[in-house]
């Protein structure tokens, strides 16, 4: 909350209310004796006691001795440890502890500040929802659902409302706007069942269960602590100190562990891998178990108020959060974040005062105390874990190992040390043999299902009531999904079935049905639907059924993740290609790139190209150039040009809008290029990658294609990215070593680009209303964020200044909280080029 500058005379930090020439850009954490044992810097030549207290500070890998930087810490991974680059004439050093006590008393008055924020933040935030369920109590009126109210007027009004209290101390529903306006209190809802202080270990969750300590009485509300089974050692020891700390003051505060049925590794054996694309391992080892432990006895999801640790400052995902959200991850919890804007200093300066316990995880040198293996974890925590964990992250490491073995990685030690495994997109090396693959024959919905885990009809209850009858081998039905009413037929043969549902043209309504079919093909009983199911007629441990007095169609439990399952979403990708058709050839572009000087001569002569070679060799540069001009849908498959590339060739156009060209050639690559489009959809923002990392990552995921093949597809896309101005304007590939490069955040797309991105994405998977939401979801099948790395406020702004266009192609509702676009369904994204372009 504050500004941070180095305090010299106590070799601490010091708290600033404005931003001088001493401030700090990032702000720093405590480094302990333990970790510059883990250094090894007194083999180099440094001495210091092993004191309680800090002796220097890091600012990501740089370390300060009061306000010098005296060494950097370069390159470390899993298995090796950093090298130590020192500052001039600080090879040889003689450390003091920080004077903690000086410290602290230097930050008194700041400190008194951001604690009694945050506590009135918290008691305020308690008693306003406590009062609220006693209100909700008093008269039927105040009884209502009003969180469902406020769906609805939303639906019907199209703009953000408000759940607000009256001066008569009763309950209504207005739009979001006006209540600002009118400084009503916003409610998220009337009604909360617990108040929660999420306990992981870490030291800010252990900063607000402090504060919650202090600002609610201990009875009315309670600690719950994960155990996911990826738990560090000390943060288990941790929680038992915690307890024993807190019960002795508060014998009335409860303390509780929730942990999943079965363990991690069950489910890694399962679904493979948690990876940047398939989190699913938060979900069901942590929040699921937690959310479900909460559950009335009526089987109802708990409305639950839980009071967090998450800070902006950890992730530029977390720094766009509000300090209240409502259904974040689950739909019936509130998250509350008081210290959303404390720095890590203010954390620790917090943890020092009050002599709370550290976990000894921060002591070693972690920055974030969290999971032992986790897909976001740094090199720097991985390696910590490594050497003072080992037996502990064996297991995992086996397991990742193996699966790298089984795709055919050569080099697993680099592949693991680089962090291919944390990209994995598909499920094809997890042992299974469920499968189902959909068709369509005119308006029917066709599917084809191999070894269900769970009788085919066992969710259809969550669609609608239906019907069945046994005729022979076949089961004839009806269901009712909304006003409409779907024959269908299910037919069995050798253990491979066959339902067909007539007459589906709501697309809407053919997702949902897929997604009740993938959950009974691929359901391993992980929970993490149940918990999401308001009414408690979803059971799925110990036995999977849904009670159909309970259940009211409200899909949560289909919408809450794509494909409605969590283990459908993991293993998926691959079988659905292992039934269809084999990936195209990767290796297709004959060694070369895509040079900006070959696509600039070809738009420059569109009708004669072909009638030269222009110095080109002909048995590789010419094909290569064909079957990048064709994957970019610059020419058809006679080597024509398309309607596209005749509107590119304009110079009006090649003068004044040079970069959109580049802009829709990589849009369509994404689409037609296999390892372009694997690039734009594994490849994250800033993830640092090399050639071998990249194929690893894909022969991992694709094992059946030669290491010659991968290895050809990875040099291709990268001469692309170096020699056209897609890497270095388009920012797709910034060098930052000889071996290595990153994707970065393409901030200047223009409206055409953007347009044409969402309409290609729209055309392709035939749905015209989109979702800002759903488009930045992690497992979205692409669209602009994909392709560009588009920071949201970047894509907003741009859609805004589609949206007030003359020759508008789209309506964008961005205001009041909505995040829809439009898109009409009368355009190509060609047309749409046209009509903006008016050339």
């Amino acid at each position: 909350m504050f500004k941070i500058e180095w305090d010299k005379k106590s070799g601490g930090v010091i708290l600033k209310r404005h931003i001088t020439k001493e401030t700090l850009s990032v702000s720093p954490r405590p480094v302990f004796y333990e970790e510059l044992d883990l250094l090894k810097l007194k083999d180099l030549g440094w001495s210091y006691p092993e004191s309680e207290a800090p002796l220097l500070w890091a600012c990501n890998k740089q370390y300060y001795y009061r306000g010098e930087m005296v060494f950097e810490a370069q390159g470390a991974n899993i298995y090796d440890s950093p090298t130590i680059v020192f500052s001039d004439g600080c090879d040889q050093m003689k450390l003091k502890p920080v004077d903690v006590a000086a410290m602290l008393e230097r930050n008194r008055d700041y400190m008194f500040v951001i604690e009694s924020e945050a506590i009135e933040f918290i008691r305020d935030t308690y008693l306003m929802y406590s009062s609220a369920k006693k209100i909700a109590k008093e008269s039927k009126a105040n009884s209502l659902d009003f969180e469902r109210l406020a769906e609805v007027a939303e639906r019907k009004a199209k703009q953000k409302m408000a759940i607000v209290k009256e001066d008569c101390n009763s309950f209504d529903v207005m739009p979001l706007e006006q209540a600002k306006k009118e400084g009503k209190k916003v409610y998220q809802t009337t009604r909360i069942d617990k108040f929660l202080a999420s306990f992981s270990g870490g030291k800010d969750s252990q900063v607000v269960l402090d504060l919650c300590t202090r600002a609610i009485p201990p009875q009315d509300f309670e600690v719950i602590y994960s155990d996911t089974g990826y738990e560090l050692p000390p943060s288990l020891n941790l929680y038992e100190e915690i307890t024993e700390y807190y019960q002795s003051m508060y014998p009335e505060l409860k303390f509780s562990i929730a942990r999943n049925h079965a363990s991690v590794l069950s489910y890694w054996d399962k679904i493979g891998t948690p990876s940047d694309t398939h989190r699913w391992c938060c979900a069901v080892m942590k929040t699921g178990p937690l959310y479900r432990m909460l559950k009335t006895e009526n089987n109802k999801q708990a409305r639950v108020l839980t009071f967090d640790g998450v800070r902006a400052e950890e992730s530029t995902r977390r720094s766009g959060y509000n300090r209240i959200g409502k259904g974040v991850k689950h739909d019936t919890v509130i998250n509350v974040r008081p210290i959303l804007y404390w720095s890590t200093s203010e954390i620790f300066l917090y943890l020092f005062k009050y002599k709370l316990p550290i976990n000894p995880a921060y002591r070693q040198g972690m920055t974030r105390v969290g999971c032992l293996v986790c897909p976001f974890a740094n090199e720097w925590n991985e390696r910590i874990a490594n050497i003072h964990y080992r037996e502990n992250v064996r297991p995992f490491l086996s397991r990742i190992e193996s699966y790298a073995k089984k795709g055919g990685v050569k080099d697993i030690k680099e592949y693991i040390s680089q962090g291919g495994w944390k990209r994995r997109a598909s499920g094809n090396l997890v042992d299974q043999d469920s499968f189902i693959e959909f068709k369509n024959y005119e308006s029917n919905l066709i599917a084809v299902i191999q070894n269900p885990k769970y009788p085919i009809l066992t969710f259809f209850q969550t669609l609608g009531n239906y019907t069945t009858s046994i005729d022979g081998s076949s089961t004839i039905g009806e269901i009712r999904i909304k006003d409409e009413t779907y024959k269908f037929s299910l037919i069995e043969n050798k253990g491979k079935y066959t339902l067909e549902i007539k007459n589906i043209t709501d697309i809407i309504i053919m997702g949902l049905i897929k997604r009740v079919l993938f959950k009974a093909v691929y359901c391993i009983q992980c929970e993490t639907c149940e918990v999401e199911c308001p009414t408690g007629a979803l059971h799925i441990y110990p036995k999977v059924y849904v009670d159909k007095a309970k259940c009211i169609q409200c899909h949560r439990c289909l919408n809450f993740h794509e494909k409605g399952c969590i283990a459908a979403n993991s293993l998926y990708l691959t079988t659905g290609i292992k039934m269809n058709k084999k990936t195209s050839n990767i290796d297709r572009y004959k060694n070369f790139g895509l040079r900006e000087e070959w696509l600039n001569d070809y738009l420059n002569n569109l009708d004669a190209y072909w009638m030269s070679n222009h110095g080109l060799n002909e048995n590789y540069q010419i094909p290569s150039l064909k079957a990048w001009l064709r994957d970019a849908e610059i020419i058809d498959e006679n080597n024509n040009a398309t309607e596209l590339a005749k509107l590119l060739s304009n110079q009006e156009i090649m003068v004044n809008y040079p970069n959109l060209i580049w802009e829709i050639v990589w849009i369509n690559l994404s689409y037609n290029s296999f390892i372009v489009n694997w690039y734009t959809k594994n490849i994250s923002i800033d993830t640092n990658c090399s050639q071998k990392g990249l194929e690893g990552m894909i022969k991992e995921q694709y094992g059946a294609y030669k290491e010659k093949t991968v290895h050809n597809a990875v040099y291709q896309l990268r001469r692309t990215l170096k020699e056209s101005p897609i890497g270095s304007v388009l920012r797709q590939y910034e060098e930052i070593s000889k071996d290595t490069f990153k994707r970065e955040t393409y901030k200047d797309i223009s409206c055409e680009a953007l347009a044409y991105s969402l309409y290609k994405y729209a055309v392709s998977r035939k749905i015209f209303s989109l979702r800002i939401f759903d488009l930045y979801k992690q497992d979205a099948a692409g669209g602009p964020q994909k392709e560009f790395n588009l920071l949201r406020n970047d894509f907003e702004n741009t859609l805004r200044s589609l949206n007030s266009k003359v020759n508008r192609v789209l309506v964008a509702e961005l205001n009041m909280g909505l995040d829809n676009i439009t898109l009409r369904d009368d355009l190509s994204p060609v047309m749409v080029l046209k009509t903006l372009l008016q050339v």
